[in-house]
This record gives structure tokens, sequence and C-alpha cells, in this order.
């Protein structure tokens, strides 16, 4: 069987370039026209806000680009984004009033297949833009949907679980530990606001203003309810029962923490007299959580 992290390294930059390649010669820098580099027709999943352009282009007027655009050398001879749409756009913006904004310098990668430049698109787009929760959950399925290509023409792919390869793939990538069960967990949380979810509140998760627990509530409800509590300015509260079984929890835990304390110390008095409080307490949640 293939090792999880051996085929995640085969998608970071470094590994779609060929460890035995002269990296120089081909992930070279170039100052590239504009109007040359094609927008990746996968970014439309992505957002482009105008006014997000307008800061960043203006943050490049002021302080140059940081963070070089990585595009792919086509068959043709033009150029392809693989990261970096919004630093184009911003350029292109600049450019309007200011000719010496008309060409980008770029990282430019020959020889990438299109199966290897839309999952780089994808996981580049984990690490350099704060995504919204729909855009995170299309860019791990657009992963999922190559690790299944991949799935077909490697046998050695069998019993490796598709959301562990796309949290690898993520991680090699990004350098940011991301877990098959959070990848699983984002898709969920996606599927939530984009079929339980009433416009009024998906437009709030989009937004980020909505935490997983919020949108687990609202998808309880129903339509009508969800946009009561919308119109009435506010949240969907955890049910009481939530609430008592966290603070049972925490009580259980401590009286726990007591007890091993107690024992290993001696008991005292008061430390006997501190843990039965506690025990009545534990016991008045347990009632009321019933």
């Amino acid at each position: 069987m293939a090792s999880v992290s051996d085929i995640a390294k085969g998608f970071t930059i470094s590994g779609l370039i060929d460890a035995d390649a002269r990296t120089r010669e081909r992930f070279r820098v170039s100052e590239i026209p504009v109007a040359e580099i094609e927008d990746h027709p996968a970014n439309v999943a992505y957002s482009m806000d105008e006014a997000g352009i307008r800061d960043l282009a203006e943050s490049i007027r002021r302080d140059g680009i940081t963070d070089l655009p990585l595009v792919r050398r086509l068959a043709h001879g033009g150029y392809q984004m693989i990261s970096g749409h919004r630093r184009k756009a911003a350029y292109a913006l600049l450019a309007e009033a200011d000719p010496a904004f008309e060409k980008i310098p770029c990282r430019v990668v020959d020889g990438m297949t299109d199966e290897d430049a839309l999952v780089l698109l994808h996981t580049a787009n984990y690490f350099t833009r704060e995504l919204n929760v729909l855009e995170r959950a299309e860019a791990s399925r657009a992963l999922g949907a190559e690790v299944a290509k991949m799935r077909k023409a490697d046998p050695s792919l069998k019993g490796v679980r598709t959301e562990d390869v796309k949290a690898a793939i993520i991680s090699a990538h990004t350098g940011r530990k991301v877990s098959g069960k959070t990848v699983q967990r984002q898709e969920r949380t996606a599927r939530l606001v984009e079929e339980k979810l009433v416009p009024e509140w998906r437009d709030e998760a989009i937004a980020g203003n909505l935490a997983d627990a919020d949108i687990e509530r609202l998808s309880k409800m129903d339509p009508d309810e969800q946009r009561r509590l919308f119109e009435a300015g506010g949240k969907p509260k955890a049910p009481r029962a939530d609430v008592l079984e966290g603070a049972l929890r925490k009580a259980a835990s401590q009286l726990a923490k007591a007890e091993a304390a107690a024992s290993e110390g001696g008991m005292t008095e008061a430390a006997r007299s501190l843990i039965a409080d506690v025990k009545a307490s534990v016991a008045r949640l347990e009632e009321a959580s019933w």
C-alpha cells in the first residue's frame, strides 16, 4: 500500500517539479505581461471581490509584491495562473494608470500536467487565502475527485481513505497540520450551509459570522424558524440540555482531580467538605439534565 505521506509529497511544489530536476531552470522567476496569463477555469470557485482586489492593489503599489504568483507554461506557449489570481487582478487594475504594472513577476513551472495544476491550485488556496466555509469545502471536494482518479490508476491506494489523502496533500503543501476528520467535518458543515440554511443565514456563514455549532443548530430548524430568528437579530443558542451536559462534564472532571489530589496529599477536613459540596452540585446538575 502506498504511504499517504509519499502520495502527498508528489503534490507539493517541490514534488511537482521533480526532486531530480535542475530546479533553478524549471522553477525560474520571469516578468510576464499580465495579458498573456490565462486564469485557471477552476478558480471560478473562489471569490474575487472588487473591494479586496482594490485593497491588494494599493498594498502592492505601496509595498511591492511579497509573494510571487505561480504559473505554468502551456503547450501552445502561453501561461496559465495556478496560484495568484487576485495578485494578477491587482496588477491589471494598477496597469490602468501605470504601465509599470503591465508585467508581473512570476515563478514559472514547465511540464505541469492538467491534473497536477488543478490539485495545486486548490491546495495553494488553502495557503494563500482565507477561504469561506463553502470555498474550503469546494477545494476539498475537488481534491477528492483527483484522489478518486489516482485510486483508479494506482492499485496501491486501495485501503487508503480519501479524506486522509486529501488531508495529507493539504498538510504537505501548506505546512499546516490537517486531519482526515477535519476534512470530513468541513465538508459536512458546508453541506449543511448549502442544503439546510435559508439564504439569509447562508450569507452569514459565508461571511464567517457563524461558528460550526451555530450552523449545526440552525440546520435543525425549519426555514420559517430560521427566518424569524434572523429578523429578530438573534443567533441560535445551545439547547439547555447541551449547556447542562457541558457543565456536568466539567464538574465531574474537577471532582475527579480534587479526589485524586486529596488522596495523594492526605484528606483534610476542609478537602472532604469541599468534595462533598462538589458532589452535591454534580448531583443537582444530573437531576436537571434529565
